[in-house]
């Protein structure tokens, strides 16, 4: 599922700020080892195939010390092309407790479907001050919902932003005892629903479209 992969763009230092704030929603202090954090670095400037079928080997096994398994590959724009077509397979069916982050300076070395598969953000600004409040789902209105649409400039970003928000809603949902904001199965709705549009618009389909038709979907239920 999308919302398990992560794909931070930006300074070594901004998009390791960004894993440590996802890290600690998963109940999770990267100062501290643990078996179920794996940390993949580049081997003589490249990240290979054997990295990542070692990875896979790690993911499959349940998670010992915390809720989930938190896999970090510093520098991913050094993914050999092999590297990223086995990384790919598992990010189409990554196991329930797997959280993987890619970290990397740009997009421009990365297969399109490795970015498809994940919720990417570039890190330059604010990311992690972007919560669930202010996703457009505590708005009754439907006809505000529809209008605030309009003033969506980057309809691939807003999505992101709108999963990347249910998700870590969704972890906090389920390590806390606190009753959710709104239930576990329709946090779940939503992040398919987020991540259907994004599709859509992917393939094409008129973002006004994708966007109306995600927000009518979700009004109905």
């Amino acid at each position: 599922m999308a919302f398990q992969s992560y794909l931070f763009t930006g300074s070594k230092e901004e998009t390791r700020k960004e894993t440590k704030a996802l890290a600690r929603t998963l109940g999770i202090d990267l100062a501290t080892p643990s078996v179920d954090l794996y940390l993949i670095t580049p081997q003589r400037k490249l990240i290979s195939i054997d990295q990542v079928r070692e990875l896979k080997n790690h993911l499959w096994q349940k998670p010992l010390d915390n809720q989930y398994k938190l896999t970090i590959i510093e520098e991913a724009d050094l993914l050999t092309i092999e590297a990223q077509n086995a990384l790919l397979k598992i990010l189409e069916e990554p196991p329930k407790k797997a959280i993987i982050v890619l970290e990397a300076s740009s997009l421009k070395k990365l297969l399109p479907t490795i970015a498809s598969r994940v919720v990417s953000r570039h890190v330059a600004g604010k990311i992690t001050d972007f919560r669930f409040e202010e996703t457009i789902w505590f708005e009754k209105d439907l006809a505000k919902k529809l209008t605030a649409l309009t003033d969506i400039e980057n309809p691939i970003l807003w999505l992101d932003q709108q999963m990347y928000a249910v998700h870590r809603l969704l972890i906090q949902s389920l390590i806390s005892k606190k009753k959710p904001q709104i239930d576990l199965e329709m946090q779940t709705v939503i992040l398919e629903k987020l991540a259907q549009a994004k599709e859509m618009i992917e393939a094409n389909v008129n973002p006004r479209f994708a966007l109306a038709d995600l927000v009518l979907s979700l009004s109905a239920k």
